[in-house]
């Protein structure tokens, strides 16, 4: 055999058990020889998660980073071709020539959780500012959107896609703090739900534990069904917001920007007790300023009314997972010279205090609140140990509260915040009138806060007295299928005038209040009496009766639910049933 055959045999055998080697031996090999190779270039320090040979000649690297001082190369992806030509290509990472991170791009400074994830945000701040020169080209993400990033020296284009969506935001970055505009913008969800603007302009800061934000807003317009059955309207919207978080702990402090209105909010709370604390202060300002910081749209009644005067308002929540099921909620309301000049609309606190039509909620009929009709009853028409047991099954404070009860309001806030619904309503008499009569059903936050508002201003200012507030209740409120008023109930029920009740067939009228369509279960369908199961029921309304001296104290034995028995048509004996 010749000696040249015997030459290329030979590198021949060592070239394919050197490539094999590196192929067996790539993730302890490969280290060792890029290090050699670069040493003379000053490369301190080379890492990468995974790599793999794609071809004889090419070899791909998966988190990929070299640093040497005051420069580095990072890339998630990075593909060499060894022959014939040199190539190097890197995918979703670029060449950084700056100093490299403190921070690894694989690890996390502190791995305890914070809140808002603002150490994640400090992390990629840091990361931006190192970088250059970098083009992040098409990422997707959830929800079908594609995001690209262009960056070079300070400035920064942001790139968002969406269908028929393109969207950008510029970018300033200096040091610790970021400013950016972005323009026209519709962002919207598979529910309906949308947020849009004309402009928007903001500025960013962060430094070691703290972190401040400015937004600034133009022709802003919102919607969620949870929010309000209507799209919303701001022409002008900002705010300031200023964090502060530990290890454990954290601050959040905001202020009302762009808004006639100068409201400041904070928030804080230590992670591990899951404890918080919230407040909201807002000086003494015109009651005008308070009804035009709600964004357009969200009122429908109190925005029609004039008030004069100013308040101040001062709201605290707070919450401790140590103290079970227990919230604190101080509310401290300072008006003064309150007046109001006109109130405008068909329906308000001030035409329910004269005769008017009332039309039920999804019932075609039209109900004459009057004297003039007759099925009303006035205040003094109402048996006083009736109206009690009524009132006291509904709202038994009704006659010593100012149109709230902070315990039932604070239970119904827990409950509605764990099934994430409007569960409980801890509805009073005085706000169930004003759902009924001035606002509309729809379970939103836009129709909870201008019903607790209503009722606020009506009670507080006696624009409707409890007498007057009891009267209406007592001749709107659903009693059964197409019955309103205690008048239809008495005759529905019992076939009797209010005048006749007893005092067991007024507490049976005032059990079925919260749903008194489904009153057949409350009875025993074979007789047509109350079931004996509602004995509690019926105790705990009879010796409230005896606290106000309407009952003496051996009636609680007496008045049993057996005793309530109903009469046609709201029941008929089987055996007249025909077959």
């Amino acid at each position: 055999m010749k000696r040249w055959h015997i030459w290329t045999l030979a590198i021949g055998v060592f070239l394919s058990s050197s490539i094999g080697l590196l192929w067996v031996f790539r993730l302890e090999v490969l280290p060792l020889l890029i290090y050699l190779l670069g040493s003379g270039y000053g490369i301190d320090k080379v890492r990468y998660n995974l790599a793999e040979w794609d071809k004889l000649q090419e070899i791909t690297f998966y988190g990929f980073r070299v640093e040497k001082h005051r420069w580095a190369v990072t890339a998630d992806t990075l593909r060499v071709r060894f022959f014939p030509n040199w190539v190097c290509r890197a995918s979703a990472g670029r060449v950084l020539l700056s100093e490299p991170s403190p921070l690894s791009l694989y690890e996390t400074a502190n791995p305890k959780p914070h809140p808002f994830a603002l150490p994640s945000i400090l992390h990629l701040r840091r990361l931006l500012n190192q970088m250059d020169t970098l083009y992040w080209e098409d990422l997707a993400l959830p929800h079908g959107m594609r995001f690209s990033l262009h960056k070079r020296g300070d400035s920064c284009i942001v790139y968002v896609r969406r269908d028929t969506l393109f969207q950008s935001v510029f970018a300033y970055l200096h040091g610790d703090s970021v400013v950016f505009r972005c323009g026209r913008s519709s962002l919207a969800a598979q529910s309906g739900a949308f947020v849009k603007w004309d402009t928007l302009v903001g500025s960013l800061f962060i430094q070691n534990t703290k972190l401040s934000a400015e937004i600034h807003t133009k022709a802003l317009r919102f919607y969620h069904w949870r929010l309000a059955s209507r799209p919303l309207w701001y022409a002008a919207a900002g705010f300031r917001l200023a964090m502060n978080w530990m290890a454990d702990t954290f601050e959040v402090k905001g202020e009302l920007l762009d808004l006639p209105l100068r409201a400041y909010l904070s928030a804080k709370g230590a992670l591990s007790d899951q404890a918080w604390e919230l407040r909201l202060e807002i000086p003494k300002q015109p009651h005008e300023a308070y009804i035009r910081a709600f964004p357009e749209g969200f009122l429908t009644c109190i925005n029609r009314a004039d008030i004069a005067g100013i308040s101040a308002l001062s709201v605290m929540l707070r919450y401790d997972t140590r103290l079970t099921d227990t919230l604190l909620l101080e509310v401290d309301w300072q008006p003064e010279r309150f007046s109001i000049r006109r109130w405008e609309g068909d329906r308000t606190p001030f035409t329910l205090q004269e005769a008017f039509v009332y039309q039920p909620h999804g019932s075609e009929r039209r109900l004459n609140i009057s004297p003039e009709s007759p099925t009303f009853l006035s205040y003094n028409q109402i048996t006083p140990y009736v109206l009690q047991a009524v009132l006291h099954s509904e709202d038994g404070l009704f006659f010593y509260h100012q149109g709230f009860q902070k315990a039932h309001f604070l239970k119904a806030m827990l409950e509605n915040w764990r099934c994430r619904c409007f569960r409980r309503g801890a509805g009073t008499i005085t706000m169930q009138l004003v759902r009924n009569l001035l606002l509309t059903r729809e379970k939103t936050i836009a129709r909870k806060v201008e019903e607790i508002l209503l009722t606020a201003i009506i009670e507080r200012f006696r624009l409707l007295s409890k007498q007057r507030i009891a009267e209406l209740y007592l001749n709107i409120i659903e009693w059964g299928p197409e019955v309103y008023g205690l008048t239809e109930a008495s005759r529905f029920y019992f076939g009797k005038e209010p005048h006749d009740l007893t005092i067991p067939e007024a507490i049976f009228l005032g059990m079925i209040l919260p749903s008194p369509k489904a009153y057949r279960y409350f009875i025993d369908r074979q007789t047509g009496c109350v079931l004996p199961s509602f004995k509690a029921h019926f105790q705990k309304i009879t010796h409230y009766l005896v606290q106000q001296n309407y009952l003496s104290p051996d009636s609680v034995e007496t008045i049993l639910p057996e005793r309530v028995c109903l009469r046609s048509p709201a029941w008929t004996p089987p055996d007249s049933l025909s077959p």
